[in-house]
């Protein structure tokens, strides 16, 4: 299975976000609706995680070297922000306010997938996001691994 698009979800009062249709059968397949939520180390958004995938990170996360501060980082911020949280009968799954506050997310969210896994952003901070990464590009050499692919 592999999670893709982009989509424009609401948040409501209590905190929850409806995960799409299309995507729900798939998480019902692959973790019987389990699934983990952390922050994203790097950037200012919420990762979501099948049961089964996250176990696979955080074994390559604990085999990493524990005193080398990048690792750290990694584990404190990936593992130790991770909550459980299952697709409830009708879809949703519940944001803890810490992760809410964490990604800044108000009452509107982008759900994006990234293959094995998905973001979640605040629609504002997703926009202002894509326009750095627009800017950047330009700026930066692009590296050979995508000038081979083909579309």
């Amino acid at each position: 299975f592999m999670f893709r698009g982009i989509h424009l979800l609401s948040i409501d009062a209590k905190g929850r976000i409806k995960i799409p249709t299309c995507h729900q059968e798939q998480i019902d397949k692959a973790c019987s609706g389990q699934m983990v939520l952390s922050v994203h180390p790097d950037d200012n958004c919420l990762v979501l995680y099948p049961l089964t995938d996250w176990q696979n990170l955080e074994r390559k996360v604990s085999k990493l070297p524990s005193l080398n501060v990048h690792s750290k980082r990694l584990s404190r911020k990936l593992i130790g922000h991770a909550s459980e949280c299952d697709l409830d009968k009708i879809g949703r799954i519940l944001i803890p306010s810490s992760h809410r506050n964490y990604a800044d997310l108000k009452s509107k969210a982008i759900l994006s997938g990234q293959g094995h896994s998905f973001e979640i952003w605040d629609e504002q901070s997703w926009k202002t996001q894509i326009e750095k990464l627009e800017k950047l590009s330009t700026q930066v050499e692009i590296p050979e691994e995508i000038l081979k692919l083909s579309l």
